[in-house]
C-alpha cells in the first residue's frame, strides 16, 4: 500500500520523550541526543544552538525538590520544540533584560530566550513545563554540528 507510511518515517517523525533524574552528567547525555535526533530529521543546522537550550532547561531541575525530570523534543514544520516538565509548581520570569553577569545565576533563561524562537512555561496539576522552539529561519551560520 503505497499511501501507508513506513516504519521508518513514523519512527523519525516521533518525539523524542525521556524520563531521568537530574545530575550534571546527565547534560551530556542529553546533548548528544538531541545532535543525534537532530541529525536524524535533517536539521543538522539547529544543533549547537539546540543543545545548548535542552542543557539550560533541564540544568533548571537542579533547584527543585524532585530531581526527576522529563524532556521531551519535537519536530515542528519549522524546526524543533524542547519540553522539560519538572515538579515544582514555581514558575519562574522569564526575564527580557539581561541579568546581573557578575551574580552566580540567573542567565539561563535569558539566554535561552536570545536564541529560542518562542520560549514559555505552562503549569501542570503536578509541577510546569519549560518549553522553547527554535526555528531554521533564527540560525544564520552553516554550521553542521
Amino acid at each position: 500500500m503505497p499511501d501507508q507510511p513506513t516504519d521508518e518515517v513514523d519512527v523519525i517523525d516521533r518525539p523524542c520523550a525521556i524520563r531521568m533524574e537530574y545530575s550534571p552528567q546527565r547534560l551530556e547525555q542529553i546533548r548528544r541526543i538531541v545532535g543525534a535526533r537532530l541529525r536524524c530529521w535533517g536539521l543538522q543546522k539547529l544543533v549547537y544552538d539546540t543543545s545548548f537550550v535542552a542543557t539550560e532547561l533541564c540544568s533548571n531541575v537542579r533547584h527543585c525538590d524532585d530531581s526527576m525530570f522529563e524532556f521531551v523534543m519535537r519536530r515542528t514544520d519549522g524546526g524543533v520544540r524542547l519540553e522539560v516538565t519538572d515538579s515544582s509548581p514555581e514558575l519562574v520570569v522569564i526575564p527580557t533584560e539581561p541579568p546581573d553577569f557578575m551574580s552566580t545565576g540567573g542567565r539561563g533563561l535569558f539566554l535561552v530566550a536570545a536564541q529560542a524562537s518562542a520560549v514559555g512555561m505552562t503549569p501542570t496539576p503536578t509541577g510546569k513545563v519549560v518549553w522553547a522552539e527554535l526555528a531554521l529561519g533564527d540560525v544564520d551560520t552553516d554550521v553542521s554540528g
